[in-house]
């Protein structure tokens, strides 16, 4: 009885000291997931991390991308379900990509492993690189939190 009671009382000292350790590890950091809100009055692709609600992207213009004729919140809304339905199929390395639409315009997409395609989140604002667009993009998706700067799309 004691040996079990002194088992009990080991696992149970072993655990309280591992699951800290555990839980900060990025392999078991929570996913972040994405809906469509608002930060400083304008449509926001926000990030649910921990509990808080942490502006991925911020949609300033009313008509994003005019050859869709989308507004910025159905714009947001898309962005946000396309993100969600994303993170499942793997690394956000690989799935936040970017790319040209067919008029030559650069954009950033999510791939999709399914079926090659690439789904539209944004276009690259004037003047930035597409790569660094990507990377700034990636930094906040990977690792929402509240001190960085939502991405800012015209």
């Amino acid at each position: 009885m004691e040996f079990r009671l002194l088992k009990s009382a080991f696992s149970a000292s072993i655990l309280a000291l591992v699951a800290p350790i555990l839980a900060s590890s990025p392999a078991f950091a929570q996913t972040p997931s994405f809906f469509c809100g608002a930060a400083g009055g304008r449509p926001a692709t926000i990030a649910v991390q921990q509990g808080k609600n942490i502006p991925v992207i911020l949609w300033l213009a009313d008509n994003y991308f005019n050859e869709s004729g989308e507004d910025a919140i159905t714009r947001c809304t898309r962005v946000s379900g396309i993100l969600n339905n994303s993170q499942p199929q793997g690394n956000w390395e690989n799935i936040i990509t970017s790319g040209a639409s067919p008029n030559g315009q650069l954009i950033i997409c999510a791939a999709n492993s399914q079926d090659g395609s690439c789904r539209l989140l944004y276009q690259v604002p004037k003047g930035q690189n597409p790569e660094q667009a990507r990377q700034e993009l990636l930094r906040k998706v990977k690792n929402p939190n509240v001190s960085i700067s939502p991405v800012k799309v015209n």
